[in-house]
């Protein structure tokens, strides 16, 4: 149960959905899936069908993300469930605050204390809903066998906060593609290419520090270009002489210009407010990898607990001065880039592709059948 209507996939979200629906029922499975007609090959029910939802159901597999479950539909088919209930946990609670804290954000610049005093205010008025939304989850969660968690953060967030029985850390995955499909706009671009693909709407994608990035380089490094592609909403970017902006364009060309640029990167501030910190499994980052592409991303949470050590990406502080001096450490370096490149694609092809994430996905699965007999 996810709530999402998954195909084609239009975010992180979906996409996980997506490929594990996809991987459950490519392994043979039966997939019921609730008020989502889009799934390729799953049995669909609509709300009003919970009984046919669950009757004979060996696994309810329910994801838990930012939106509620408190008095939502998540929380009456998880009281209803008579089979063994596993979570896939992608936020707490209190993912909301980033909005509160980030939102709104286009540079670094000190903001003055009226400001900062209506950041407090907005959340502060929160809280109420967050405490209500979290005491939901921890009873409900008395009814879980396992909690598949997406970082060792949210590990930590369901052992301490959900009192979870058991939990597995199962990072988001991604797809190989073909070397030569990935790279075949490859030298087209005469300009150095630094590419961000993802939304601009969210307060996460950490495109503040992107904006104080494009304007240094125009001063330092004015030959280097940097393209986004995003969904919709680019009101999050400053538009300057060195930056070119794709709204809506469609997956296939967004993997081409991926497979094509020099560096893509993926930035993502840490969550002061939150006493799990970064939780986030950022989905595009493994997208990246799947082309074979040189990486950079902040040296924070999963990115820093998955990659230090591992040459598949440049980890760098979330600095406009250490960003800007990892694209040029690539840009200077051709061998640092082919290595990039070669690690991050070999990372996704040997150990972090979906059908890993499908295969321990229903280990657990099996885990929690075998407790229940």
């Amino acid at each position: 149960m996810y709530e999402l209507q998954v195909y084609p996939p239009r975010g992180g979200n979906h996409r996980h959905a997506y490929e594990l629906v996809s991987g459950f029922i490519a392994k043979a499975h039966e997939v019921r899936v609730l008020n989502d007609p889009t799934a390729p090959g799953a049995q669909n029910f609509p709300h009003d069908h919970l009984d046919g939802f669950l009757e004979g159901a060996d696994v309810l597999y329910v994801r838990i993300d930012a939106r509620p479950v408190r008095n939502t539909l998540f929380e009456e088919v998880i009281k209803q469930a008579r089979c063994p209930v596993v979570w896939e946990v992608n936020a707490p609670a209190n993912e909301a605050l980033a909005y509160s804290w980030l939102g709104g954000k286009l540079d670094l610049r000190k903001e003055s204390p009226l400001k900062q005093l209506k950041r407090f205010v907005h959340a502060l008025r929160q809280y109420p809903r967050i405490y209500l939304e979290e005491s939901t989850r921890k009873a409900l969660s008395k009814k879980v066998s396992a909690h598949i968690c997406v970082t060792r953060a949210l590990a930590q967030y369901s052992k301490i906060r959900l009192a979870a029985r058991s939990t597995v850390v199962n990072p988001n995955g991604g797809n190989p593609l073909p070397r030569p499909a990935s790279n075949e706009e490859a030298g087209k671009e005469k300009r150095f290419t630094v590419l961000y693909s993802g939304s601009a709407m969210y307060p996460w994608q950490g495109l503040h520090y992107l904006n104080e990035v494009t304007a240094k380089a125009l001063e330092q490094e004015p030959e280097v270009e940097f393209v986004f592609c995003v969904s919709s909403h680019p009101e999050a970017i400053v538009q300057r002489a060195n930056t070119t902006i794709h709204v809506g364009l469609p997956h296939d060309q967004i993997l081409s210009k991926i497979g094509s640029a020099d560096v893509c990167i993926a930035l993502y501030p840490d969550y002061p407010w939150s006493p799990w910190g970064l939780h986030n499994s950022p989905m595009k980052l493994f997208e990246y990898f799947g082309c074979g592409a040189a990486t950079i991303t902040s040296n924070l949470g999963q990115m820093k607990d998955l990659f230090t050590g591992k040459n598949v990406c440049l980890l760098t502080e979330n600095t406009p001065e250490a960003i800007l001096t990892n694209i040029q450490k690539i840009k200077r370096n051709p061998l640092l880039k082919k290595q990039l490149q070669e690690n991050a694609y070999r990372l996704i092809t040997e150990e972090m592709g979906w059908d890993r994430v499908v295969e321990k996905t229903l280990n657990v699965f099996e885990e929690a059948l075998d407790e229940a007999r």
